[in-house]
């Protein structure tokens, strides 16, 4: 599907939506063309190459959830069946083990899919669904107001299309954390510009309840709040709820007599480790005979994203460099013993504030064609990998 088709279904959705909040109506627009389109690309590439569909522990790891096979069932559900959506459906199904490494992945998201599911009469699979798909647009919607806040509201279109359109993106749409977390992220952002310090720390709590790095939203939203308040005044209570939620499911952890490194390091072979040991370990991967374009990408995903992260200390305000710093950090602090650098090309979806600097960049038409051109075109790549269980991150 081209450009220009493209162009033509944004336009005509966003004319049926005239009278709206810019913000709501832009994102409605952008998430019912994404939904669209990416639906549509998944269904046509499962059908014609039929992919194998049995369960395998490696290739295909269904971790117990049956596989939606066959149909029109298959084509527009079961194509999203895919690697971490089948934790977390495993998780609001049978709960945790403390032998499979399912305690790793945090219990929101899972928590969520388990009580709507009983709405849909246990279809786990169509509640993730709907709950990431429901976060994405409200994530959009606050990115769009967020953005406004600092610069011009050309500048909040192209930032919500160039995340949108981004290689990974397509996981906004898929049975994962990206949109609930980053829904979380952002909303606490936009409220603590409004110093609305105790939704702000609620949402952080929920962030921090869907993801282990939501625990480091408490300093770069203490210094906004510092810039905001420049006095200390016991709104600032607010923001210690932010930890709270990775310390209670820690505590949970504990409960069942295991911790979240031993898990890491027993199930899923993964240890802590310095950040550059990580970049040495993938170039070295790409240069043995197992290295392959997943690991290629997700190190240059990572110098530019470290590179966003400089720039942004200029271009954006120091809370949101706090942020990309800490979120980078993290990151990097992990490493898998097969793939060093592991899903980073997804991860740094979370990375909103680049995203802000490149719409801004957009006004130049041949920085708008060349991040438009790159991204989309990586986008239905990656995304055809995935609907036919390639691993892409």
């Amino acid at each position: 599907m081209g450009q220009k088709m493209i162009q033509e279904i944004v336009e005509g959705l966003s004319s049926r939506l005239k009278g709206w909040d810019p913000a709501l109506r832009y994102s409605l627009t952008i998430f019912l063309t994404m939904r669209l389109v990416l639906s549509s690309l998944a269904a046509l590439i499962l059908w014609r190459l039929k992919p194998p569909t049995t369960p395998d522990p490696l290739l295909r790891p269904y971790q117990g959830v049956e596989p939606i096979i066959g149909g029109w069932a298959e084509l527009v559900l079961g194509v999203w069946q895919r690697y971490d959506t089948l934790w977390y459906l495993k998780i609001a199904t049978h709960g945790y083990s403390l032998e499979d490494g399912s305690i790793v992945y945090f219990p929101l998201y899972p928590l969520l899919i388990r009580a709507v599911g009983k709405v849909f009469l246990g279809n786990y699979l169509l509640a993730a669904l709907i709950i990431s798909n429901l976060a994405y647009i409200g994530l959009l919607f606050y990115l769009y107001r967020l953005t406004t806040l600092l610069f011009e509201e050309e500048t909040a279109r192209r930032t919500v299309v160039y995340l949108a359109i981004f290689p990974t993106a397509f996981f906004f749409l898929a049975g994962y954390t990206e949109s609930l977390f980053l829904l979380f992220t952002v909303a606490a952002f936009w409220y603590a510009h409004q110093k609305r310090w105790w939704l702000a720390g609620i949402l952080g709590f929920l962030a921090s309840l869907t993801r282990l790095q939501g625990v480091i939203l408490i300093l770069p939203l203490v210094y906004l709040y510092f810039t905001r308040e420049r006095r200390v005044r016991p709104a600032i209570l607010a923001l210690l709820l932010i930890p709270l939620g990775t310390a209670t499911f820690l505590l949970y952890q504990n409960s069942l007599g295991t911790f979240l490194l031993d898990a890491y390091q027993n199930q899923l072979y993964a240890q802590f480790v310095l950040p550059w040991d990580n970049i040495i370990a993938t170039v070295r991967k790409i240069l043995s005979p197992y290295g392959n374009y997943i690991n290629v990408l997700n190190l240059i995903t990572t110098f530019l994203f470290l590179a966003m992260t400089i720039i942004s200390l200029r271009a954006l305000p120091l809370t949101y460099s706090l942020y990309m710093a800490l979120t980078m950090l993290a990151l990097l602090l992990r490493r898998t013993a097969g793939q060093p650098l592991v899903s980073m090309s997804r991860y740094v979806l979370t990375l909103f504030p680049a995203f802000m600097i490149w719409g801004r960049w957009g006004e130049n038409p041949w920085v708008n064609r060349l991040i438009v051109y790159l991204s989309f075109g990586l986008l239905i790549f990656l995304c055809g990998q995935f609907a036919c269980w390639g691993w892409v991150a």
